[in-house]
């Protein structure tokens, strides 16, 4: 059965890195990494987190989104990484409600100081700077549980943490939407 895992948390959380230990757990997968969707725009990119950047980061979320469906329709377990908020959350939960499959959500927050090394540790064509670590870890805290669930992954590895995100999910403590 395919479902879609939503894997959020600021830049330097190890999004990437779960979602890719996660696939390798499973036969017919596909890693969706929001970043991508943003860097395929050539002409009148605006950084997201910017606040002119709103009709963008939605049209971006669409899109993923959309994508998402495909595949699972098509029988893939995927796992969406990207920096979602609550603004965004329900924008994916509507565009995703056509795949009529499991959606579940996960937000992943270490310690500040493990999310600084890790976003500065990152290869530099992903690399954001200290000040904008530190910016999307504050809103994240502020953003608090605002759905799924959120997992302090300080300390373990991207393994460590798939198995996390993986008994969460299987709790339901994940679960967004469930089909009719």
């Amino acid at each position: 059965m395919s479902q879609i895992v939503i894997i959020s948390g600021p830049p330097g959380a190890g999004k990437s890195s779960v979602a890719e230990s996660l696939c390798e757990r499973y036969d017919r997968t596909v890693h969706i990494e929001t970043d991508r969707f943003y860097a395929a725009i050539r002409m009148g990119f605006i950084s997201p987190w910017r606040p002119e950047s709103d009709r963008q980061n939605r049209m971006v979320t669409r899109a993923v989104a959309r994508s998402a469906t495909a595949y699972a329709q098509d029988l893939f377990a995927v796992f969406i990484d990207g920096v979602i908020g609550p603004h965004l959350l329900p924008i994916y939960l509507d565009e995703l409600r056509i795949a009529r499959i499991p959606v579940h959500f996960v937000q992943l927050l270490p310690s500040i100081g493990e999310t600084v090394r890790r976003g500065l540790s990152r290869e530099e064509t992903l690399r954001v700077t200290e000040a904008q670590l530190r910016e999307g870890h504050r809103q994240f805290v502020a953003y608090g549980r605002f759905a799924g669930a959120t997992l302090d992954t300080t300390g373990l590895s991207a393994d460590q943490s798939a198995d996390r995100v993986m008994e969460a999910c299987g709790r339901g403590e994940c679960l967004v939407y469930q089909p009719e």
